[in-house]
């Protein structure tokens, strides 16, 4: 095992992560990992992707990836040779495309005599139609307007723009009345926390989730069902909304709480166990409606 192996295991275990919850947070193959702590490289793909998988699962665990690689420079395989074949296959890609584009560009002047020609076969069409229709157009469309003029005026438009208006005013007071009596339920209630997972009660008539990054962290949003609605690294700044409503039961997985600001319905979520002691939590949330 390799000094950087070594950090990698002791940082995972310290967070009480198994190597299947870190296949699941990272989506790298359980093996490659088993190579990453062991330094057996040869296993995987190439050396593009043994760098990428070491920085996946340095975040995991909560390092820092640069630290990890400007530290064990000398253990990690270095991609330079790869980049250099990627730049040759883009310069052969790229004189291909030129060529189909000087094949467009003989062909260009042909298409563009072609176009000119239609376009002025259509103004000339449209100018005789136009001459012909003008008498014909002119009588409809002013006893048109004057109907709806007319409708305008009546009294009976007037009582239904009334009526709406009344309607809209009802509508209006009872969502009022609905949103000042969800305010003065309690948002949210922790109902159980058994190790790194728990479950929060939510009393309202809505379900909207906002997730916002400080630093590098897994999340994923889904329902009781098993559908994903969000499954991937948040990085630092970087905010993600749910409006959950439609769903009775979701779970949330964040690999670190630390570097990620939850809230529930616009209110700040306070993680029910504390994130310095317990840094991946899962976390199921049960909406119910008043």
């Amino acid at each position: 095992m390799t000094e950087l192996g070594k950090r990698l295991k002791e940082a995972r275990e310290t967070k009480k992560i198994s190597l299947d919850e870190l296949q699941h947070i990272t989506k790298i193959q359980k093996r490659y990992l088993i190579g990453i702590e062991e330094g057996n490289y040869t296993i995987m793909p190439g050396n593009f992707y043994v760098r990428a998988f070491i920085k996946q699962y340095a975040e995991a665990v909560g390092l820092d990836p640069e630290e990890i690689f400007h530290e064990y420079a000398h253990e990690i395989p270095s991609s330079q040779q790869e980049e250099v074949s990627d730049q040759l296959s883009r310069v052969k890609s790229r004189q291909r495309l030129s060529l189909k584009h000087d094949k467009w560009l003989a062909l260009f002047p042909k298409l563009l005599i072609a176009a000119v020609i239609v376009g002025v076969a259509v103004i000339l069409w449209m100018f005789l139609q136009r001459d012909g229709q003008k008498e014909q157009s002119e009588q409809p469309i002013n006893t048109q307007a004057t109907e709806v003029e007319r409708s305008k005026n009546s009294p009976l438009d007037k009582a239904a723009k009334a009526e709406k208006e009344k309607q809209k005013q009802q509508k209006e007071e009872t969502k009022n009345k609905k949103e000042g009596e969800t305010a003065s339920k309690p948002i949210f209630t922790v109902k159980e926390t058994k190790g790194n997972t728990s479950t929060i009660e939510v009393t309202a008539d809505q379900l909207k989730l906002e997730a916002t990054s400080k630093g590098a962290s897994w999340f994923e949003v889904f329902n009781g069902k098993g559908h994903s609605f969000y499954k991937g690294t948040l990085r630092n700044g970087q905010t993600q909304t749910f409006d959950l409503s439609a769903e009775s039961e979701v779970f949330m997985k964040i690999g670190r709480t630390l570097d990620v600001d939850v809230k529930i319905n616009g209110q700040p979520l306070t993680y029910p166990i504390d994130p310095k002691e317990e840094v991946y939590q899962k976390i199921k949330i049960v909406l119910k409606k008043p």
